[in-house]
Order: structure tokens, then C-alpha cells, then sequence
């Protein structure tokens, strides 16, 4: 065995999760796919139950209640499934998360070349936030550029706060930074899931409901998608496991942006942020101001087709 796929989700149906797409996604490149379905208020067991793959194992974990409130939940399910994972390297994915199928050659290559290095902790993999519909994406400061989503498989490395990332013993991994994406599509789901699904991420994060009320439940769903500053026009092409998906969706019209030319005018101030940090990233591989929770400790090989 040589990679373990791993994930959580709850209430797949009722926020609109991706989360069939997720697992598909990897099971070409993982040797087993484990998820932890948390008691749910939909048939969310049963939709995972139908993926008919024996590489995808399941496992249940009830939910409380009172564990809401700065992210613990998260971490939790996360490390529940990863303590399941059998193979050298675990690859997690959140359920509004997908890979496309022409990165799993590249990834699988650095797989194989790394495996026997120790000092290789992690693999950072960008991300391709997509905002509003499928063919806008948002990349502005404050979104993640790159995160790890490959671990090895060591019981000393959790998720870290609320499972975005992860540590080793509360210390950053030594990691080796991917040419390649991840498609974050939680910010695309359909319009009238969006709000409910934003709210019930809050209350993940929060307990104060007065704090979840000001910053969301006051304000209209337009309010919430405010982050319009730096969308760009995506040329690519999506995973083939997301097109039945985004097909759907674009069809019955219930995507939340529609596509308008204001919204790639990216703002002055933005571009010339993005100018400086460019410079920065060629010249140190840092971007200026960037946050990263790892140690980069080497780039893989570029990757040789499109994205």
C-alpha cells in the first residue's frame, strides 16, 4: 500500500457537499478511502454507502452537541479517520474538495519518490478556490494559496485547530510543496444551500449565536459573498467526476454569481499587492505577508501539462 485517502462529512445532502465527487476523485490513486460519516440530520450514510468501491471504508461517529465552538469538531472526525489509515502516506480531502484526474500521476510519482526520505513530513498542494459559480475563482489575501493534504502516516502528526492543516507534536512539518490543486468548491455550491451552509459553519467555529446572528443570519446571502476584490476567470477544465455536478447546477440556474465583467476588474490596490507578492515569491518563494503553517524544505517537479 502506498496512500490512504481520508475525510469526514455530515450532512452531506442537506449543505450540498461534494462529497461523492471527493471520493471519487482519489480512489485511482489511493489503496483504501476512509470516511467518517457523522450522525447526520439527512440520509448522509446511505449516499456514501452507495459509492460501490471496496476500496472506501466506512466508520460512524455520533455528534455533540457541546462540542461546537473553535473548530474542535473538525479536528476530531479528522483524526478519527486518519487513525483508521493503513498506507505510508494518508492524503485527506474536506468534503467541498476535489482533485483532478490529471494530477494523479504527478502526485503519485512524488509519492513514490519521497517515501523512503524521512525528513519529508508532508506535501503542500495548491488550491483553486472557486467562488460563485465554476468559472470564477477567488485568490485574495486571506485565502489559502497552499495547505498541506499529505501526511505520512506517523501517530505523532494530527489535524491541526480546525483540521485546515496539520502539526507534528504542535510543531510545522518539514514538507515538499506540489505543482499541482486542489479544487475547492465550497464557495460554488448552490444558491439557496449557500447561506444555511455558511451558518452552520459558523456555529462549527462559534457558540456566541448572538456573534452568528450580527455576521450572518442579519445579513442577505449578496452581504455574505462580499469577497469580489480579486476574481479571476477560470480556463481550465474540471475534474470529469464534477461535470454532472456543475452541469446541474448551471442548468437550473441556481449558482450565486452570475458572470460579470465588474467582477474581474480587480482593484488597484489589489494588483499592486499581488504585483509585490509575486516579486516576493520569485525571488524568496515567499509570498510577502502570507501565513504558512509548514516548513518548506524543498519543491517537487513541475508539473508538465496544464492547469
Amino acid at each position: 500500500m502506498l496512500v490512504s485517502g481520508f475525510t469526514y462529512i455530515r450532512n452531506a445532502i442537506k449543505y450540498d457537499f461534494p462529497i461523492i465527487e471527493a471520493v471519487k476523485s482519489l480512489l485511482p490513486l489511493v489503496d483504501e478511502f476512509i470516511v467518517n460519516v457523522i450522525e447526520s440530520e439527512d440520509n448522509t450514510l446511505d449516499l456514501i454507502r452507495n459509492i460501490k468501491d471496496d476500496k472506501v471504508k466506512i466508520i460512524t461517529t455520533p455528534w455533540f452537541e457541546e462540542l461546537r465552538g473553535e473548530g474542535k469538531p473538525q479536528a476530531l472526525f479528522a483524526n478519527r479517520a486518519l487513525m483508521e489509515c493503513r498506507s505510508p502516506w494518508c492524503f485527506y480531502l474536506q468534503g467541498d474538495e476535489v482533485v483532478h484526474e490529471k494530477y494523479l500521476d504527478y502526485i503519485r510519482s512524488a509519492l513514490l519518490n519521497y517515501l523512503e526520505n524521512p525528513e519529508v513530513e508532508g506535501f503542500t498542494l495548491k488550491f483553486r478556490h472557486f467562488y460563485g459559480n465554476y468559472s470564477l475563482y477567488h485568490e485574495g489575501e486571506g485565502w489559502v494559496r497552499n495547505e498541506i493534504r499529505i501526511i505520512r502516516n506517523d501517530p505523532k502528526i494530527t489535524a491541526y485547530k480546525d483540521s485546515h492543516s496539520f502539526r507534528k507534536n504542535g510543531k510545522k512539518l518539514n514538507v515538499i510543496s506540489l505543482d499541482a490543486y486542489i479544487y475547492h468548491y465550497g464557495w460554488a455550491r448552490r444558491r439557496s444551500v449557500l447561506k444555511d451552509k455558511l451558518i452552520e459553519q459558523a456555529r462549527w467555529h462559534w457558540k456566541d449565536e448572538k456573534v452568528i446572528k450580527e455576521k450572518f443570519l442579519d445579513k442577505k446571502l449578496e452581504e455574505l459573498m462580499a469577497h469580489r476584490d480579486s476574481l479571476h476567470f477560470f480556463k481550465g477544465t474540471h475534474p470529469k467526476v464534477m461535470l454532472e455536478r456543475i452541469n446541474k447546477q448551471v442548468s437550473s440556474n441556481d449558482c450565486v454569481l452570475e458572470i460579470k465583467d465588474e467582477y474581474l476588474k480587480v482593484k488597484f490596490r489589489w494588483k499592486l499587492r499581488n504585483f509585490i507578492a509575486d516579486i516576493s515569491e520569485k525571488l524568496t518563494r515567499r509570498r510577502i505577508g502570507e501565513y504558512e503553517n509548514f516548513r518548506r524544505i524543498g519543491y517537487y517537479i513541475p508539473f508538465k501539462g496544464e492547469h
